[in-house]
């Protein structure tokens, strides 16, 4: 009786045994799905990569060339947006079907997705590979601007000709010249909103990349000049017209005006 009792508490034991390393390999198991699903991006995690402003990487071997103030694609909201420095062309709706885009423009016009990851996004389209970076990369959150200038010049009307000034604290000072609704010099401080809007545009703008040497403009339009003032004593002047400044400058434009309209300076 003795030996069976024994044998008995030793199989127990065994089974004990065999069920803790059972479980212990199952939790493992359950672990490890666990960190690979968290590594996996999500179709929402997809689409919110794909669903934002991708900037053309240009290539001398491309086969099919687009203007040189073509900037690149917005796909927000199942439309699809190209965008440049002239202006935003709305191009339709668009879905997604695999590696394909359907967009549902006057030409039907195909997407094939070669390569998509937060970065990068590779199409093949227009008998050519077309290569894209987001647009979130040029984002710099440590960038400051010291002051903006912005000068509005002559057109073939009665444009407003004038000299603005703002420092980092939102401390402006305006000099209005011909066609101004106010003519002599204003100092005020700009509203906080606009001010904080500013901070933020800028910090988008890729500054340091903007190529000065060229003129965005055209005969017919509003002479603008913007000079922004940053880092460790740089300086860039922009020069162009009011519908054709750099895409990525347009925003900070339209704010500093829109604020001078609302004082009735402009």
């Amino acid at each position: 009786m003795g030996q069976d009792a024994a044998s008995k508490t030793a199989a127990v034991i065994n089974t004990n045994v065999a069920g803790n390393y059972f479980m212990t390999k199952c939790t493992q198991l359950i672990c490890g799905l666990l960190i690979i699903i968290s590594c996996t991006p999500t179709k929402t995690e997809t689409i919110t990569w794909f669903e934002s402003d991708w900037v053309f990487v240009r290539d001398t071997a491309n086969y099919f060339q687009f203007d040189p103030r073509y900037i690149g694609l917005r796909f927000r909201n199942d439309t699809l947006i190209t965008i440049s420095d002239l202006w935003l062309t709305h191009e339709g709706r668009y879905s997604v079907n695999g590696n394909q885009i359907q967009v549902f423009d006057q030409d039907s016009t195909d997407f094939q997705i070669i390569k998509l990851t937060k970065d990068t996004l590779i199409l093949l389209g227009y008998s050519d590979t077309l290569k894209y970076y987001n647009r979130t990369l040029e984002f710099d959150k440590e960038l400051r601007f010291k002051k903006i200038t912005l000068q509005g010049g002559q057109c073939f009307g009665e444009c407003p000709e004038f000299y603005l000034t703002m420092d980092d604290k939102g401390n402006t000072e305006f000099k209005g010249l011909e066609n101004s609704k106010f003519q002599g010099t204003k100092n005020y401080s700009i509203d906080v909103q606009a001010k904080n809007k500013i901070d933020s545009l800028f910090r988008w703008t890729n500054i340091s990349n903007i190529d000065t040497t060229d003129y965005y403009g055209s005969d017919d339009d509003w002479s603008l000049t913007i000079t922004f003032q940053y880092g460790d004593n740089e300086s860039r002047k922009i020069r162009g017209t009011h519908s054709s400044m750099p895409h990525r400058l347009k925003g900070i434009i339209r704010t500093l005006l829109d604020d001078l309209r609302k004082r009735g300076l402009l």
